[in-house]
């Protein structure tokens, strides 16, 4: 029997309440796996009850002073020597038995840089989030729906120097990188991750409204970060997976003056849930209605 092809890179910050889960849904994968856990400076006991438990159960335990999720990706990445790294959070949990349908399309696509499936909400609330079925260098430059968990070829993401960016959309600004690198990406066709919703008075929860609030600085920062890729799209946009309608309302969006980066993101999002139903999220296994369709069950 080979070993394992996988690292599963998992950082933690006062997640002790959802790190042994994290875990488990790891073991219970259908492929062999190392499974690597960065304790980033927490200082809670239950997290530090929680990791002791993982080492004296044959987990690796890096432990290290605050850096950051970022950060602490990057010192697992460095720790991994697998062909494949999968990034997953704490608090979330892998769908049973996908590992082996997320290799198998990276065995089968050599130009992707990683797989990937939907997102499967659960917690504060309850939905299934698709995700782009490949990494598109047009439509990636204007939004991000890929999850940071993924498995990814380790040799990619070497590539692009992991996850650098510590001010928020770090998983973004990773999938611009390996877009500008070439790379393509797969999806499984289902969905792979199970993704904790926090309710509005938790640490995480404050933290995603801290960037979206943030968005025009954030969104300034990619664009330096990735110049040749935001100069492309006049290109790339022909070359889009992306309906035309929606090639066409995203030229006219970006059309309209004087308006900023976060209100621009919000009409392409708007327009992208109106003219493309496969992105909308499905609740209780029905796909939800588009901005139109919202706006008339109201007036009803």
């Amino acid at each position: 029997m080979t070993g394992p092809r996988t690292t599963v890179i998992v950082p933690c910050w006062n997640d002790g309440r959802f790190v042994r889960d994290a875990v488990a849904s790891v073991r219970r994968q259908d492929r062999p796996v190392r499974v690597v856990v960065v304790d980033d400076g927490s200082t809670d006991p239950e997290t530090q009850a929680a990791l002791a438990d993982l080492e004296r159960d044959s987990v690796r335990v890096i432990r290290q002073r605050n850096r950051g999720v970022s950060g602490a990706r990057t010192v697992a990445l460095n720790a991994a020597d697998t062909e494949f790294v999968l990034a997953l959070d704490a608090d979330d949990v892998l769908v049973d038995g996908v590992l082996g349908a997320m290799i198998d399309a990276l065995d089968a696509n050599p130009q992707a840089a990683a797989a990937w499936g939907d997102q499967s909400a659960f917690g504060a609330d309850d939905y299934v989030n698709p995700a782009w079925p490949t990494l598109d260098p047009w439509l990636i430059t204007y939004m991000n729906r890929i999850s940071v968990t993924a498995l990814y070829r380790r040799e990619a993401l070497e590539e692009v120097g992991g996850w650098t960016l510590e001010d928020g959309y770090e998983d973004w600004d990773v999938w611009l990188a390996l877009a500008e690198k070439g790379w393509s990406g797969a999806h499984i066709g289902r969905p792979h991750l199970r993704y904790r919703q926090h309710d509005g008075s938790d640490a995480a929860a404050r933290g995603l409204a801290r960037d979206r609030e943030r968005h025009d600085d954030v969104t300034r920062l990619l664009r330096d970060r990735h110049p040749n890729l935001f100069t492309a799209r006049r290109w790339t946009r022909g070359e889009s997976i992306a309906p035309r309608a929606i090639r066409w309302a995203f030229s006219a969006i970006d059309a309209i003056p004087r308006i900023g980066d976060a209100r621009r993101h919000r009409l392409h999002d708007l327009a992208l849930r109106a003219l493309m139903p496969s992105m909308r999220p499905l609740v209780d296994g029905r796909r939800q209605a588009g901005p139109l369709g919202n706006v008339l069950r109201r007036l009803r």
